[in-house]
């Protein structure tokens, strides 16, 4: 899944043209990707913001076909998005603690883990989902993550429904907001499928909203979950080669524009921020880079996934705004958190997966 091949350096005619979105204009934007605004000064106000990133795409793409950078920025349907907008998509924060299982042992661990794994090859990955205009990444996450375990022990993939975690789990110490649009946790999630179970999407089609929680027949339930010690390459790496995906929580305020190769810039060099702040699903690695899953479609970055560099996994870094991903009381002042853009600080998986 190498896409670093798709743009050599040397790029010429059409291919040069489209790298760079040459005579791409707001109109093409809102044709192909059918938006629609409320009034006309939404959409000038939306047009700005597209033209600012327009312009920081066409930079970003020149620096790396000079080679100093490992990733490329692309077009996508977020490239509108004002910050306050974007950040509603990665409304998720860190747990309470103390309600995992213990972590996986790594004494049990007698040979040296796969050099690559792809759970996807594996069929225990779903089809990678939008979630809309809701906060609830954290929910996607969580299902995600319970459909491939739910695969790894049974062979069957079910297509589970998000939307039974934005409607039902409660988050009565506002961890991160409210619940469902609003912000919640993976672990929570993974406590109300351990309580009632999640639904299949057949049965709870997902609506992009907060909706009433009602009865609803569970097809899969967990025994509990297990949260991997924080900010160990080597304990994550095992987890994912020996147990499955994993729901992690990472900073992702500089993922917008990302078209694909390496990611890298998060937490040290192009941008330099560490805020916790979005659920996705880590699904495998190679030596060079994490694969991890994302809930924003398709035509963001490598067709729904990016790979985030494995660089600085020995390093940690300063989350200097922990009230934005973890929210709650008290906060800390800061937090540590490791690996490109914190991917090693908090990381967990469901156990005990199975039918209702």
């Amino acid at each position: 899944m190498n896409l670093l091949c798709l743009f050599s350096t040397i790029l010429v005619g059409s291919a040069r043209a489209s790298f760079y979105y040459e005579g791409y204009s707001f109109d093409h934007f809102v044709e192909e990707y059918g938006k629609n605004y409320q009034t006309d000064r939404d959409q000038d106000l939306h047009r700005a913001v597209f033209q600012a990133n327009l312009q920081t795409i066409r930079v970003h793409n020149a620096e790396y076909e000079a080679g100093q950078h490992t990733w490329y920025m692309a077009i996508n349907h977020l490239v509108d998005m004002t910050s306050e907008e974007f950040s509603q998509l990665r409304s998720t924060y860190l747990p309470a603690r103390g309600r995992a299982e213990l972590s996986v042992s790594l004494n049990a661990k007698r040979t040296a883990n796969p050099a690559e794994v792809d759970w996807r090859t594996k069929g225990a990955v779903s089809a990678v989902k939008n979630q809309g205009g809701c906060g609830s990444c954290w929910a996607f996450s969580a299902t995600e993550t319970v459909e491939s375990h739910y695969q790894i022990a049974s062979g069957s993939l079910l297509e589970l429904a998000p939307q039974t975690y934005v409607n039902c789990v409660k988050n009565p110490d506002e961890c991160g907001g409210t619940g469902g649009c609003e912000g919640a946790t993976m672990e929570l999630a993974f406590n109300l499928t351990m309580e009632q179970g999640i639904a299949l999407e057949a049965d709870m089609p997902y609506k992009g909203r907060d909706e009433q929680c009602t009865s609803y027949t569970a097809a899969v339930k967990a025994s509990g979950y297990i949260k991997n010690p924080e900010n160990d390459a080597v304990a994550f790496e095992t987890a994912l080669a020996m147990k499955g995906p994993m729901s992690i929580t990472v900073a992702a305020g500089s993922w917008q524009l990302y078209g694909g190769g390496i990611f890298s810039g998060c937490s040290k060099g192009l941008f330099k921020s560490n805020t916790l702040d979005h659920g996705v699903q880590a699904v495998g690695y190679t030596k060079d880079y994490w694969i991890v899953r994302n809930s924003w479609g398709v035509s963001w970055g490598e067709k729904g996934y990016i790979r985030l560099s494995r660089a600085v996994d020995d390093q940690t870094f300063e989350d200097k705004n922990p009230a934005d991903g973890v929210a709650c009381k008290p906060f800390p002042k800061t937090q540590t958190v490791g690996g490109e853009c914190g991917i090693l600080f908090d990381t967990s998986y469901p156990t005990g997966v199975g039918t209702a």
